[in-house]
């Protein structure tokens, strides 16, 4: 059976592990691209800023402009195809 000691320094390794794998799949991306495809993944906000070295807090806040940002996206698609389908019957 594992001690506690051995089994926090594997936690470690594994946290390292997956920081060097999230720099290298993250590499040329924006953070709120990393932050909202750990996201779409399932991690929560403390995991993400763990991986990433940011706060929570700031994880949240990109989180939250990026929903707004998709919610008023959808909207004006929704528009755009609205007048574009009165263009049509006219």
């Amino acid at each position: 059976m594992m001690s506690k000691e051995q089994f926090e320094q594997l936690m470690n390794k594994l946290d390292t592990l997956i920081k060097v794998t999230a720099a290298n799949a993250f590499q040329g991306k924006s953070m709120a691209e990393g932050i909202c495809f750990l996201s779409d993944l399932g991690f929560g906000n403390t995991e993400i800023a763990s991986i990433l070295g940011t706060t929570a807090a700031y994880v949240g806040n990109v989180k939250h402009v990026a929903k707004k940002t998709k919610k008023s996206k959808k909207q004006t698609d929704s528009a755009e195809q609205k007048v574009g389908e009165k263009s049509v019957e006219n």
